[in-house]
């Protein structure tokens, strides 16, 4: 049996669910930063697989081969959002949700999420052009909009085209850099989109945009 199991942020944000199948995981296997948001949870006799952080398709291969053993796949937020579940989605017999980083980030702001939009702007899961096409899509809508998967290192070019569009067509909305939340080491950045510089994103961040209100 293969689940897929959200942990949030690690810590306090880990639902008692996943808490719950971590503990009885025969096998689990993840990326070694999020084994180490959970290894005070996991039994002395599991099986623990560490991979780098890229190797997503090994751990899919991995998770495969272990399918007739209890086997928990980490994820890190929600896995149905950008994460290990919308790879495992027709494989795995379960996925159990997590908190995702616009919910940590709505809660640490006070922003309500009445009207909102994620945006992937990874290219490794969607062209640039389509990218900048629903985020266009979702600034005309006056959306709160949070961005995920900026990696100024090492898509300098995609991040500052981003950049780019958000100052031509967010003008005057507040945008807000929220990393590592809900953590010891959690910092937020404000200010007005003119002034945005999202080469200081990483991905421990969210880049949350909010429009101008009224």
């Amino acid at each position: 049996m293969i689940k897929v199991v959200g942990i949030g942020a690690g810590g306090d944000t880990l639902t008692l669910r996943a808490v719950r199948e971590i503990r009885k995981a025969e096998v689990i296997i993840g990326y070694r930063g999020y084994i180490r948001q959970i290894e005070n949870f996991i039994g002395p006799n599991t099986k623990v697989i560490e991979t780098d952080v890229d190797q997503i398709e090994l751990r899919i291969r991995q998770a495969l081969s272990m399918k007739e053993r209890n086997t928990v796949i980490i994820s890190s937020g929600d896995p149905m959002v950008f994460g290990m579940g919308s790879r495992l989605a027709d494989r795995a017999d379960e996925i159990i949700p997590g908190i995702t980083a616009i919910s940590l980030a709505a809660s640490i702001l006070k922003v309500p999420l009445d009207n909102f939009a994620v945006i992937n702007a990874s290219t490794y899961s969607s062209p640039l052009p389509e990218i900048l096409s629903r985020l266009n899509s979702a600034i005309n809508g006056k959306f709160n909009i949070g961005i995920y998967n900026l990696n100024p290192v090492k898509r300098r070019v995609d991040a500052l085209t981003i950049e780019k569009i958000v100052k031509e067509s967010a003008n005057g909305w507040t945008f807000y850099i929220i990393s590592n939340a809900m953590k010891s080491n959690q910092s937020v950045i404000s200010g007005k989109v003119q002034d945005l510089d999202i080469t200081i994103v990483n991905m421990n961040s969210l880049l949350m945009l909010r429009p101008v209100v009224k």
